[in-house]
């Protein structure tokens, strides 16, 4: 077997492992509205800290811009909602979802406070459709 197939191998996880969307298009992941962010660092902590219990996944946008940076997290075989976190923008926060992932992620681990106070329920509006909705007389 070749050697990249033994180390993919190696980094799996469980079919019914949590799956940890990380929202890097839009204004997630963007220098421009987020400057003082280390996008990649903290993109890079997520997949290290979760190794082994969850896939991290970027996307290319999740639909919820008002809210960036947006992390989700998607339970695996269990009978329970994502959580959808905005505001990802810091270490600490970062740090407090990844043990929240660790733990078992939604339906399994008490939801860390700071994860809590930036949940919410997903508006499913873009970017585009914010900025028309914003254009529009009386916004």
């Amino acid at each position: 077997m070749a050697r990249g197939n033994k180390k993919q191998r190696e980094r799996a996880v469980a079919a019914d492992a949590l799956t940890v969307l990380v929202c890097r298009g839009g204004d997630c992941g963007s220098r421009t509205k987020h400057p003082d962010v280390d996008h990649v660092g903290l993109l890079r902590e997520m997949k290290e800290t979760v190794a082994g219990s969850a896939r991290v996944v970027p996307s290319n946008c999740l639909d919820a811009c008002e809210h960036s940076n947006v992390v989700v997290v998607v339970p695996g075989a269990r009978d329970s909602e994502p959580v959808w976190t905005g505001g990802v923008n810091d270490r600490e926060l970062n740090t407090a979802l990844c043990e929240f992932v660790r733990s078992g992620g939604p339906g399994v681990a008490e939801l860390p406070i700071e994860v809590e106070l930036q949940q919410f329920r997903p508006s499913r509006r873009n970017c585009q459709e914010l900025d028309v909705e914003r254009s529009m007389p009386g916004s």
